[in-house]
């Protein structure tokens, strides 16, 4: 979704343009790019002074523990990674043309409307034995505290932030919850080493300097519910990767998000 909305009498612009339905990334990539080039050229001709762009939290350079917002996107990853975060990038460059511009580098998506639902992709995947559970850590974020995080953006300083739960969690936890959680059978390990690039992303600055305060802090929550239930159970895994559940959650893969909420 593009749209301009009015916030205390400035115009603003609300980008969450995906193109994830088929599940093409370089055609998402592209729209990254030259969707979000015809999006800034437009806003600049119009006067417009804000933009809250989509974004997400799993294209950082590869490194040990959770990212910050502060640390570099990986611009020379292999292929097909590369193609990804190339077009972070120019959205991201793109963006920061406006005068006032805000980055939600969103988690992975999960609630209604995305892959991650009873009816999604994830979870047909789950159910046909091909969601493998490995040690790559995943940041998750409810599609419901994505959208409010981004009515909340309208008045938050310019700059990106991390917009994820508060736990890391490593396939090895998160993928047998939500298999239970959509009615799939266990899914199959892996036992190759993590992935560096899969290292995490940290909310704290969304959290602790912005006050957003997501409703579902970390994905056993969120799970639990498209259950219908409260019993996700902690395993400790994924706690091995921070000290702490709260302001630290990591990569995964590229997801669209509903934006189900209207900016007043």
């Amino acid at each position: 979704m593009a749209a301009a909305v009015r916030d205390s009498g400035a115009d603003v612009v609300m980008h969450q343009l995906t193109d994830l339905a088929h599940g093409d990334l370089a055609g998402n990539a592209a729209l990254r790019r030259d969707g979000t080039r015809n999006l800034v050229d437009a806003a600049l001709a119009a006067g417009v002074r804000r933009i809250v762009a989509q974004s997400i939290c799993w294209t950082y350079v590869p490194g040990a523990g959770p990212a910050r917002e502060g640390e570099p996107l990986d611009l020379g990853a292999p292929e097909p990674r590369r193609t990804t975060v190339a077009g972070v990038a120019a959205l991201e460059s793109a963006v920061a043309e406006l005068p006032e511009w805000v980055v939600l580098r969103y988690g992975l998506l999960y609630g209604p409307g995305t892959w991650f639902e009873p009816g999604g992709a994830r979870a047909a995947e789950a159910r046909e034995g091909k969601l493998v559970a490995s040690a790559d850590v995943t940041s998750f974020v409810h599609v419901d505290d994505a959208a409010a995080a981004a009515l909340a953006a309208l008045g938050w300083p310019p700059g990106p932030v991390n917009v994820c739960d508060d736990e890391p969690a490593a396939g090895l936890d998160w993928a047998p919850a939500f298999c239970r959680a959509v009615g799939a059978p266990a899914p199959p390990v892996s036992g190759t080493p993590a992935n560096p690039a899969a290292r995490g992303a940290d909310n704290g600055h969304a959290r602790g300097d912005l006050g957003w305060t997501p409703a579902y802090p970390s994905w056993r929550e969120g799970f639990a519910a498209l259950a219908g239930d409260r019993d996700i159970p902690d395993t400790g895994y994924s706690r091995r990767f921070s000290d702490s559940r709260v302001g630290h959650s990591g990569g995964g893969h590229d997801e669209s998000i509903h934006f189900r909420r209207k900016a007043r």
